[in-house]
Formats: structure tokens, C-alpha cells, sequence
């Protein structure tokens, strides 16, 4: 465009030059023609503000020079033409950069105000009605929010601005009307922005036990962003029928996905705990990974139990993993393993007692003493080992079968 400008410009000084020598030089006539050179002189003041006066001086210039070569001299006539040519240029000049200045101040003004009420980000061409667009798009939003119109906002889903995209989606979580439902699964797998993906995901948490079973469809998608997205909504609705898919979910082929399926399984809390803990009996390796993770993240006394339990049916491997979740409950797991020191189940007894060695808290070895009296014979022996073993770490010297009774 500003080579265009410049194009134009220049053409038309070089046509009124040619007239300049033509008109006034070669045929005599100084009065009418010199009227062409405003529109050259105009063209430059408003594309180019007070630069275009440097037309109006070349061409008053010129105006001049083939005056006093056709006339032997320079009357008042042609000063006061020239001076006419070059006040226009400047006053046309300075009132078209002022018009600029004030363009650019507005369109800073309407994008600052646009920043502020929400807008995230700012419009690259500094295009005025580019800008005052963005903002009626994003007070539609607002309105259709307030209004709670549901298919307002779904359709502003389809607005080509991200950004609209993403504050739509927004509202229709804080709305949290089950009609969106179907429109914010489609945000969640369809959308090629992660940040509207996860906000859809979001929006869905918040809609509650109707985006259930929706959400519970799209667990194996297959883009692992859409799966672990979907498997955290479901375990911030909490709904009991998201359980088992979560548990399926801990066998997924990528890590992040099997770690957030555990972390929602632990927002579910105990409702889960029977689920995870029969799951437990034949699930792999990986997954009892992520089913000690998730009742470790619940910090409910009846998950550090099932963690027990658990532990006294582990393979070495594993006993390490539980070993460190029931360390990260720090006293609450400590004092209830204490107290099943004393429970009527020996399997958890037993368990208490082997996690209780392996986490080597000295404290321990008198709760582990007084329980050994009542215990029977494979829970004494069992207690008897852990103290052993608790007393080896306090006192490096001991003897192997010592346990510190007299």
C-alpha cells in the first residue's frame, strides 16, 4: 500500500513538472495549469502528513525557476503562489498527523480497556474496527453469560478468536447447565488448543454426574491429552461410575495418563477403596503402582489401611512403594499402624508390623514388644523379626536374634 502511495505521488509531480514546461515555459501561460500542482502537493500532506511539503517546495521551486527564465524575473505573483502551495501542504500535513496520532492513541485506549476486561492479548494490525470487534465479541460472551444462554455461548464456540473460544467455554462451566454437555466433549476431543481442551475438560468437572458417562466415553481416545483431561474431571466429580474406568485407565500405555488416573481415583477418596483394593489381586506390577499412589493421595484412615493390608500381601518390589506412601501420611499413618499392631485381623497385624520395620522409626519397638505377648505364633514371629530388624538400625552392635526383651 505505502508503495503504491509513493507511486501515485510521483507520478503526478512528474505530470505537473511536465506541465510546468510545457504550459507555462514553452506556451506562456502562468495563471491556470499551476492549479494541478494541489493535487500531487494534497495527495503527499495526507499519505505522508507534513513530509508532503517537500512536494510543494520542489514543485514551488521549479514554478520559479521557469519564471524568471520566461519573464527575466521573479514578480509577487509566483512568491505568492509558491508560499499558497507550501502553507496548504503544511497545514493539510500537520492536520493529517494529528488524525494519526489520535488514531493510534484510540486504538491503544479501546485494546488497553479491551486487556482489562478480559481480552487476552492484543490485536497485531492495530486495525480500529479489527479491535472494536475483538471487544463485541468478547461483551457478547459476557452478556450471553449473564443471560445464561446456553446456546448463545455454544455457538460462540465456533468464533475464529481463541480467546473467544476459551472465555465461552469458561461460562458454560460456571454455568454448569447439562445441555453443553455434548458441545464441551466435542471443545475437549475436537479442539486443536490445549488450553481450551483443558478448560472444556474443566467446564465438564463442574456440570457434574450428567457429564459422566460422557466423559467416561472418551477415557480411550486416542490422544492421551483428551484421556488424562477427561480421567481428572471424573475425579473431580467424584461419581462412583467413573471407578472402575479409572482403574482400567491405570494400565494405559502412557505414564502421565496412568499417573493422573491414579491422582483422580485419589480426589474420588474412599468410595474407591474396595474397587482399588480388589483390583489389587490381579493387577500388574504397573498398576498397583497406581493404585498405591491413589490411596495414598486420599489421606483417608481407611485407605492407610487398605495401604496395610496391601502391604502384607506384597512382592518385596512393591512393599518399598507402600512403604513410601504410608511415610508421606507422616503421624496419621504411623499411629494407625501402631494401633493395628493390636487389631483382631493377623493379616494386618502382620502388615503393620512389617511396615512399621521398614519405615524404621525407632518408636516403634515398644508398641511392637507389648503386642508381642498376645499375638500368635506366626504374628510373634513376624513382630519379633521387625523389632530385630528396628533394633539393628537403632544399635548397629546388636545381635541378629536379639529383640530386646530380657
Amino acid at each position: 500500500m505505502q508503495d503504491y502511495r509513493l507511486v501515485v505521488v510521483i507520478g503526478l509531480t512528474a505530470a505537473a513538472l511536465l506541465l510546468e514546461i510545457i504550459v507555462h515555459w514553452h506556451l506562456g501561460i502562468a495563471e491556470v495549469y499551476s492549479h494541478f500542482f494541489y493535487i500531487p502537493i494534497v495527495l503527499a500532506a495526507v499519505w505522508y502528513g507534513t513530509r508532503g511539503v517537500s512536494v510543494a517546495i520542489l514543485l514551488g521551486t521549479v514554478l520559479l525557476l521557469v519564471t524568471y527564465l520566461t519573464g527575466g524575473e521573479i514578480d509577487n505573483d509566483a512568491i505568492l503562489r509558491v508560499l499558497m502551495l507550501i502553507s496548504v501542504a503544511l497545514v493539510i500535513g500537520t492536520v493529517s498527523g494529528y488524525m494519526r496520532r489520535e488514531h493510534e492513541r484510540m486504538v491503544d485506549e479501546v485494546t488497553d480497556a479491551a486487556i482489562q476486561s478480559g481480552i487476552k492479548g492484543r490485536t497485531g494490525t492495530g486495525s480500529i474496527a479489527e479491535v472494536r470487534s475483538r471487544i463485541a465479541s468478547f461483551a457478547g460472551v459476557k452478556r450471553l453469560k449473564e443471560q445464561g444462554d446456553v446456546a448463545g455461548l455454544i455457538r460462540a464456540l465456533r468464533n475464529r478468536d481463541m480467546a473467544v473460544q476459551y472465555d465461552a467455554v469458561e461460562a458454560l462451566g460456571e454455568l454448569a447447565d447439562p445441555a453443553a454437555t455434548g458441545a464441551l466433549v466435542s471443545a475437549l476431543t475436537g479442539d486443536r488448543y490445549s488450553g481450551i481442551r483443558w478448560k472444556a475438560a474443566e467446564a465438564l468437572g463442574k456440570i457434574g454426574a450428567p457429564a459422566v458417562p460422557s466423559l467416561i466415553a472418551v477415557l480411550d481416545n486416542p490422544d492421551e491429552g483428551v484421556r488424562w483431561k477427561a480421567a481428572i474431571a471424573l475425579g473431580e466429580i467424584g461419581d462412583e461410575r467413573g471407578i472402575a474406568p479409572l482403574i482400567g485407565l491405570l494400565s494405559d500405555p502412557d505414564r502421565f495418563v496412568r499417573s493422573r488416573a491414579a491422582f483422580a481415583l485419589g480426589l474420588i477418596g474412599s468410595p474407591a477403596i474396595p474397587a482399588l483394593s480388589e483390583a489389587w489381586r490381579e493387577a500388574p506390577s504397573e498398576v498397583r503402582r497406581g493404585i498405591v499412589t491413589a490411596l495414598a493421595k486420599m489421606g483417608d484412615p481407611a485407605a492407610t489401611k487398605a495401604l496395610i493390608n496391601l502391604f502384607a500381601d506384597s512382592a518385596d518390589d512393591m512393599r518399598q512403594d507402600i512403604v513410601i506412601a504410608l511415610s508421606s501420611q507422616k503421624d496419621q499413618s504411623f499411629d494407625l499402624l501402631v494401633k493395628a499392631l493390636s487389631g483382631s485381623e493377623p493379616r494386618m497385624r502382620q502388615g503393620a508390623a512389617m511396615a512399621l520395620a521398614a519405615m524404621g522409626r525407632s518408636e516403634a519397638l515398644e508398641p511392637l514388644r507389648n503386642a508381642c505377648e498376645p499375638a500368635d505364633p506366626q504374628t510373634r514371629a513376624v513382630f519379633e523379626s521387625a523389632i530385630r530388624e528396628l533394633r539393628s538400625r537403632k544399635e548397629p552392635g546388636a545381635a541378629p536374634g536379639d529383640t530386646g526383651r530380657p
